[in-house]
C-alpha cells in the first residue's frame, strides 16, 4: 500500500514538472501565492550588504527564513545593497530584475539561474551595387568604385560590354577604387590598372588580362621623399647642373630617367643603348633641351614625352626606330579615320585650322571617314578631336496637326426688272426651293397686275411684250473643318518642312516688234506658269543636353482670291508668322493667331426708291455675307536615339 502512494506521488510529480515564469507580472503573482504557504516570503527584511556575492546572498536569506531555494553556483555577481523592513519575496523580485535571473518553481521548491544569452541574428549583408556602365555606340566606359572587389568589378564590365576581362590567381582578393567618366574603354581599364598596381594586358582575342604589378612604380615615394627633403633639415639638396643626365635601367627592364636641361640626342642615344634598340637619325633632335624625371618607362613612352610640342616623331618598322622631323619623307603615316555616329559632310567643315596644319585630309564619302597623311602625334590629335564630336546625333520626330476652320453665310435678295427684245422670247420659270431664282415673262406679270388691279382705287396698267423681270432669293450657310496630321522627322539642327496646297496656271504672252526696213511686224510668243497657294510649315528642331528642345518653326498660308482676266495670274493673299520656343521631350505646343473675319453689307437699286421700307425690296438688289476662318497648329516633338 505504501508503495503504490510513493509511486503516485512520483508519477504527480514527474507531470507537474518544473514551472518556468518568464514574465514580472506573472512572476510576482507566483510568489504571492506561494507566499500563503510559505510564511518566510511575507518576513521582514533589515540587512546591510557589501562585496557579498549573489549566491552567497540568496542562500543567507534563504536559510534564515527557511525557504527552499536552489542558486547556481555561477551567480557570482557582488551585491551592495541596504533592505529596511522588506518583505523577502520584494527582495527576490529586486534582484531578480536587476541580475537579469530566471526563476523556476517546483512545488515549494524555487531555483535560481541566469538567463541564457538572447542570440542576435545579425541581418543579412545586402552586397554593394557595382556602378558601371557602358555606351556601345561609341566604346565609351564609366566607372565608379570603391573599395570593390576585383571579380565583381570584372563581372560587371564583361556583362555591361561583352568584352571578356580575365584575373590572375594572385589579384582576386584585391579591392580597387576608380572613378572615371565616360572615356574610350582601352583608356578607363589602363587607368584603373594603373592607379590599383595592376598590369592590363590585351591579346589578339581581344581578351584582357589583369595581373599584380609586382615592381609599382616609386613616383609618389620619390615625390614624398623630395617634399620631406625640402621640409626638415639645414642641408637641402642642391639644385642640378644644367646639362645633368642620368639614364638607368630599372630591375622591370623599363627606364629610370633623371634629366636637367639635357639635350634630346644624348637621352635618346643612353636609353637605346641600355634597351639595345636599333634606331635611325633622319634628322638630329638638337633644337632645344628638356628636364624629365621619371621611372619604368618605356622608350615609346619617353620618345613620346621629350618630343611632345616639338617638331619631332618616331616611327616603329620591325624592332627599327626611325626619328626625324615631322615632315620627313618615311616619318609621314596615312590613317583611315571612319565616323561612327556621324556622317561626314559636315564634319570636315568643322575641324580647327589648327589640327590640319601639315595634315593632308581627304573625304572619303563611300567610307563615311577621312583618310589623313601626316606625321603620327598631328593624326594622333585629329583622331581625340573626331572622336569627341563622334557623337549620336538625336532624331527628332515631329507631329503636325494642322487645324483649319471655316464658317460663313450669304444672303442675297433682289428684283431685276428688264426691257429688251429678248423679252418676247422668255419663259417663266426658274427654281422656288430651296433657293429661290426665278425668271417672270410679260404675260405673267399682266396676269400679276391684274390681280391687284381688283383693289382699292390703283390701276398699274399693263406692261409691253419685251418686258421681264428676274426675282432672286438666296441664302448660303457653310462650316468646313480641315483636319491634317503630317508626321516630320529630322536630325538635330536640320531643318524639316511640310506643305500642303493647290497650284493654278495662267498665261504669259510676249509680243516682239520685228523691223524688216519695209513694214513692221509683231511676233507673239507665250507660255503657261504656275503659282502655288499653300499652307507651309517649317520647323528646325535642336536638342539639348537635358533633352530640352528649341524649335524654329515658320508657318505660312496663301489662298487664291481670284483673276483679273481669264488667263491672268490669280490674286493671292498670304499670312505669314515665324517663333522660337522651347519645350520638353513629348510636350505639345499650340501655335495659332491666323484668324481671318470678312464681313460684307452691299446693295443696288432705284434712287430714293430704293430706301422706302417695303417698297425697296422691288426696286433694289441686296447682298449680306459673313465669313470667319481660323488656323491652329499643334506640334509634339519626339526624341528619338
Amino acid at each position: 500500500m505504501i508503495r503504490s502512494i510513493v509511486i503516485g506521488l512520483l508519477l504527480m510529480v514527474t507531470t507537474m514538472g518544473v514551472a518556468q515564469i518568464p514574465d514580472d507580472t506573472e512572476l510576482e503573482n507566483r510568489f504571492y501565492e506561494l507566499a500563503e504557504t510559505q510564511t518566510g516570503l511575507s518576513e521582514k527584511v533589515r540587512i546591510d550588504i557589501s562585496g557579498l556575492t549573489l549566491y552567497d546572498f540568496i542562500t543567507s536569506i534563504a536559510e534564515e527564513h527557511e525557504l527552499n531555494i536552489s542558486v547556481d553556483n555561477d551567480l557570482n555577481d557582488i551585491v551592495n545593497s541596504n533592505f529596511y523592513d522588506v518583505e523577502v519575496l520584494d527582495v527576490l523580485m529586486f534582484l531578480v530584475r536587476k541580475y537579469d535571473l530566471e526563476v523556476s518553481f517546483l512545488n515549494s521548491i524555487i531555483s535560481f539561474s541566469r538567463k541564457p544569452p538572447v542570440e542576435v541574428k545579425e541581418p543579412p549583408k545586402v552586397e554593394k551595387p557595382i556602378d558601371i556602365t557602358y555606351n556601345d555606340r561609341n566604346d565609351f566606359l564609366s566607372i565608379k568604385l570603391k573599395n570593390d572587389t576585383l571579380p565583381k568589378v570584372a563581372e560587371k564590365i564583361t556583362e555591361v560590354s561583352n568584352k571578356n576581362v580575365v584575373l590572375a590567381p594572385n589579384v582576386k582578393q584585391l579591392k580597387v577604387s576608380a572613378y572615371i567618366l565616360n572615356r574610350p574603354f582601352d583608356q578607363v581599364m589602363e587607368m584603373m590598372a594603373k592607379s590599383n598596381d595592376l598590369i592590363l594586358n590585351k591579346d589578339e582575342n581581344d581578351f584582357y588580362f589583369l595581373e599584380k604589378d609586382e615592381n609599382p612604380t616609386t613616383d609618389q615615394a620619390t615625390a614624398n621623399t623630395r617634399r620631406n627633403g625640402r621640409r626638415g633639415g639645414s642641408n637641402p639638396t642642391p639644385p642640378p647642373s644644367s646639362g645633368q643626365l642620368s639614364v638607368t635601367l630599372s630591375d622591370s627592364g623599363y627606364l629610370n630617367v633623371r634629366a636637367y636641361e639635357s639635350d634630346l640626342t644624348s637621352m635618346i642615344t643612353q636609353a637605346a643603348e641600355l634597351l639595345k634598340i636599333n634606331y635611325f637619325f633622319y634628322d638630329m633632335p638638337s633644337e632645344g633641351s628638356t628636364t624629365l624625371l621619371a621611372n619604368d618607362i618605356s622608350f615609346d613612352e619617353l620618345l613620346e614625352h621629350i618630343f611632345k610640342g616639338k617638331k619631332y616623331t618616331y616611327k616603329e618598322t620591325e624592332g627599327l626606330y626611325f626619328i626625324g622631323g615631322e615632315n620627313t619623307e618615311g616619318l609621314r603615316v596615312t590613317e583611315l579615320i571612319q565616323l561612327e555616329n556621324r556622317t561626314i559632310e559636315l564634319v570636315l567643315a568643322s575641324l580647327p585650322q589648327a589640327l590640319l596644319e601639315d595634315v593632308d585630309v581627304k573625304e572619303i564619302v563611300e567610307l563615311n571617314g577621312i583618310i589623313a597623311a601626316g606625321s603620327r602625334p598631328r593624326i594622333e590629335e585629329l583622331k581625340d578631336y573626331i572622336r569627341e564630336i563622334d557623337k549620336v546625333v538625336p532624331m527628332v520626330q515631329i507631329e503636325v496637326l494642322i487645324v483649319q476652320y471655316q464658317k460663313s453665310f450669304d444672303v442675297q435678295t433682289g428684283l431685276q426688272a428688264l426691257l429688251g427684245d429678248e423679252g418676247r422670247d422668255i419663259k417663266t420659270g426658274g427654281v422656288l426651293f430651296p433657293n429661290t431664282d426665278v425668271t417672270l415673262n410679260s404675260s405673267s406679270i399682266n396676269n400679276l397686275i391684274d390681280g391687284f388691279n381688283g383693289f382699292g382705287i390703283f390701276n398699274l396698267g399693263k406692261v409691253t411684250q419685251e418686258f421681264y423681270a428676274n426675282l432672286s432669293a438666296l441664302e448660303s450657310n457653310s462650316v468646313i473643318s480641315l483636319q491634317s496630321t503630317p508626321k516630320i522627322a529630322t536630325l538635330s539642327g536640320h531643318a524639316a518642312s511640310v506643305s500642303i496646297g493647290q497650284t493654278s496656271y495662267y498665261f504669259e504672252q510676249t509680243n516682239r516688234l520685228i523691223n524688216s526696213g519695209i513694214t513692221d511686224n509683231i511676233l507673239q510668243s507665250g507660255q503657261w506658269k504656275s503659282t502655288e497657294a499653300n499652307l507651309g510649315v517649317n520647323i528646325t528642331p535642336h536638342v539639348s543636353k537635358d533633352e530640352q528642345v528649341t524649335l524654329t518653326i515658320s508657318v505660312e498660308k496663301s489662298d487664291f482670291l481670284g483673276r483679273a482676266g481669264e488667263n491672268a495670274p490669280p490674286d493671292k493673299a498670304t499670312q505669314r508668322f515665324e517663333s522660337l520656343v522651347r519645350v520638353k521631350n513629348n510636350e505639345m505646343i499650340l501655335m495659332g493667331g491666323l484668324d481671318e473675319l470678312d464681313r460684307e453689307n452691299s446693295g443696288t437699286g432705284t434712287p430714293f426708291l430704293s430706301r422706302i421700307p417695303i417698297i425697296k425690296w422691288f426696286f433694289s438688289s441686296r447682298r449680306k455675307s459673313n465669313s470667319k476662318s481660323k488656323l491652329h497648329v499643334f506640334i509634339k516633338p519626339t526624341i528619338v536615339y
